[in-house]
């Protein structure tokens, strides 16, 4: 990942609740499912392999998050499963193995959370976190974010 995507992934994490880090965390497997096959048509294999394995950390995260007890919850864990095993095959072969089925089945499941995300009251699972503002300066061609840094002075780690 870029500076700037890993920027931008920890700015939606500091301000997401559960669900909408369900999302981030299906934007980030398909991110690095997206470079993965880039870095291996370039045959750069220790770099594919890489990031298959943080793919697959970001799976397991989304693994430990699903809940068992109900039906649904159990087909999708099942569909994780499967990803999981493709990304094993992946490693173990050295090459995507089929990584266009699994990415499908991803965008189902992200596009499924985005709806629930939306419609989801929960605050935010980060507290005291600053607060970003957009818009307020513009640089050449991009929008600034800025933070203000007297905003919270209870923010942080208290001895």
């Amino acid at each position: 990942m870029t500076k700037e995507q890993v920027s931008a992934y920890t700015l939606r994490i500091s301000q997401a609740n559960t669900s909408a880090l369900a999302v981030v965390l299906y934007d980030m497997i398909l991110d690095d499912m997206e470079e993965g096959i880039r870095v291996y048509d370039a045959g750069d294999l220790e770099r594919f392999e890489a990031i298959v394995k943080q793919a697959q950390s970001f799976l397991q995260e989304l693994m430990s998050m699903s809940k068992m007890d109900t039906p649904t919850g159990c087909d999708v864990m099942s569909i994780y499963l499967y990803v999981n095993k493709q990304f094993l095959l992946s490693i173990v072969r050295r090459k995507p193995v089929e990584w266009k089925v699994c990415r499908e089945a991803m965008e189902k499941l992200r596009s499924s959370f985005q709806e629930i995300s939306e419609r989801d009251p929960d605050a935010p699972l980060m507290q005291h976190t600053q607060q970003v503002y957009a818009g307020l300066t513009y640089g050449r061609g991009c929008l600034n974010e800025s933070c203000d840094p007297l905003e919270d002075r209870n923010r942080g780690l208290k001895a």
